[in-house]
Order: structure tokens, then C-alpha cells, then sequence
């Protein structure tokens, strides 16, 4: 063993918590092939329901891409963590890089709040209004962002060249014309991401998974609150947490814990709401997330038989 790698793990043996970190990390990372290999809804499942009857193309990337995308990005965020703290283990003298791995954990659990919150109603129709106002944000986004590039260009503060600002003129137009589609849809208010991770955190709460034991001795809500502040203050450039460190490493190292613990329950939750909607249990198609979330997916899927 290399003289880091026998330090490091002395260091882990030493600070429980550290070893909490790595082991949280670690599960993280078996969530990256799904978010790599993702799938449209199966069939005649709950999800390809919410995309019928032509639904799919009245919101941008349908119900399905809607809520896909922000739990890919919950996916990547874990496994860049695990990227993090692996590459710190090899570095001396050892930097854990806490504020950037605090921020992926926000990351994490943020992204997986919006799906959360789309997926978890029983309602059809109250999951579709979800996607439409959750859609509405992103298209604005996109709206705004071509926006800008040709007021640039027109103002010759930022030249594009003429293939760009073309294209930037037919995106214009394209978003435009998405959330004129939106706007004669039912929506509800997607914009308020801090209030999406409290409402998916009371979800979770009521809906313990079956396969997170870590679950059963919090209170969810309280915790992703705490937790949503505290990871939300490295981003902001905050220095208040410091003081919650205390006793140095170790205070470091347990608050890195519960960062990412957090955001394991939101994106594993986030994954199983996903797959026992979109997934038919009877599908040979290959399944790219752990076998552990099973028996979430499993028992989740039983909430929605009705819609299907």
C-alpha cells in the first residue's frame, strides 16, 4: 500500500465520518450508468400515459424528458462527488475540496426535488400541470438566453457570426411559440426550486423508501431543510457554517456526511419514482440502476396502478 493510501485509511478509521463520506460516495456512483443510459416510458405504463394522447408534444421534451433530465443531472452530481473524494485520498496533503462538494450535493438533491415533485402526485392530470409549469421555467431560460445573444449582436457588444445569429433568431421564435403552447395548458408554479425540495421532502416523509434504512430514524423534511441551507450558503460564499465545524476534520467530515446522505435519499427516491413509472415490470429491457431499489420501485409502482 503507497504511504497516502495507508494514511488515508488510517485517517478513516480514525474519523468515522470520513468513512461515512466515502461509503456515500461510493453508493452515489452506481447511479451514474442510469444517468448515462436513461429510457423513455415502456408502454401502457403510468408515464407513457401522462405522454399520450398527444401530450408529449405540447411541452418541450414531453412529461418524461421533463422530469429525465434534472435526475440525470442528480446523477452526474453524485458521481462527480465520488470523483472528488477518490481524487482527494491520492493528493497531500489532503483537500476535500468541502464547498465544491457541498454544492454538488445541492446539486443532487435540487435536480431530483423537481422530478420528485412532477412524479409524486396520484393525478394525472395534477403530474401534467407539474411538467407544464416546471417546462414553462427552462423555456423562458432558453427564451431569455437568445434573446440576449441578438440584442448583443444588434448593439455589436457581442458579435455572432451569421450562422449563429441566425440560428439564435429561429430559436427565438421556436421558444416563443413553445410557451404560447404552455400558456393554454393547466400549470403549476415550477419556479420556486426551495419550495419544490420542501414539497418533495414531505412527499418522501409519507412515502418512506423501502430500501433506504436511513430514512426511518429522520425527519426528512427537517433534515433536507437543514441540509438545503446549509449546502445553499458554499454556493452563496457564505462563512456562517464554519463555526458549525467545531472541532475541525471531523466537524468537516460530518457535515459532508450529512450533505450527501441527503442527497442519496432525494436522487435514489428521484430514480425509483421514475422507473416504477416509465418501467413494465414484465420488460426484458436492461435496467441500469442498483438492484438494492427494488423494493422501492416495486412498492411505488403499486400508487400509480390506477392511472395505468
Amino acid at each position: 500500500m503507497k504511504e497516502e493510501d495507508a494514511l488515508y485509511a488510517l485517517g478513516a478509521m480514525l474519523a468515522p465520518a470520513l468513512q461515512r463520506v466515502g461509503e456515500r460516495c461510493e453508493r452515489g456512483r452506481t447511479l451514474e450508468k442510469w444517468g448515462l443510459k436513461p429510457h423513455r416510458p415502456d408502454p401502457r405504463t403510468s408515464m407513457a400515459l401522462d405522454d399520450g394522447d398527444g401530450y408529449d408534444r405540447k411541452i418541450p421534451e414531453g412529461l418524461s424528458g421533463t422530469v429525465m433530465f434534472p435526475i440525470m443531472n442528480a446523477t452526474d452530481a453524485l458521481a462527480s462527488a465520488d470523483i472528488l473524494i477518490t481524487a482527494a485520498a491520492k493528493k497531500r496533503p489532503f483537500n476535500h475540496h468541502t464547498a465544491s462538494f457541498l454544492a454538488l450535493c445541492r446539486t443532487a438533491v435540487e435536480c431530483s426535488a423537481q422530478a420528485i415533485w412532477v412524479m409524486s402526485p396520484v393525478e394525472r392530470d395534477v403530474r401534467r400541470a407539474r411538467a407544464a409549469g416546471l417546462a414553462k421555467v427552462g423555456t423562458e431560460h432558453a427564451r431569455d438566453y437568445h434573446d440576449n445573444a441578438i440584442q448583443a449582436h444588434d448593439q455589436k457588444l457581442r458579435v455572432l457570426p451569421d450562422v449563429n445569429y441566425k440560428q439564435s433568431q429561429h430559436r427565438l421564435k421556436f421558444h416563443k411559440e413553445e410557451i404560447a403552447t404552455l400558456d393554454a395548458l393547466d400549470q403549476e408554479n415550477g419556479r420556486k426550486y426551495t419550495d419544490l425540495v420542501r414539497k418533495a421532502a414531505n412527499w418522501i416523509e409519507e412515502n418512506p423508501p423501502a430500501h433506504a434504512t436511513e430514512t426511518q430514524n429522520v425527519h426528512i423534511p427537517t433534515l433536507s431543510k437543514q441540509q438545503y441551507r446549509l449546502c445553499s450558503s458554499f454556493i452563496h460564499g457564505h462563512s456562517w457554517p464554519t463555526d458549525l465545524i467545531g472541532g475541525g476534520p471531523s466537524g468537516m467530515f460530518s457535515m459532508m456526511a450529512d450533505a450527501i446522505n441527503t442527497a442519496l435519499i432525494y436522487t435514489e427516491s428521484a430514480v425509483c419514482l421514475y422507473e416504477a413509472q416509465s418501467t413494465d415490470p414484465d420488460s426484458t429491457r436492461t435496467n441500469y440502476y442498483p438492484e438494492e431499489l427494488q423494493p422501492t420501485i416495486d412498492t411505488w409502482r403499486a400508487l400509480y396502478a390506477a392511472e395505468v
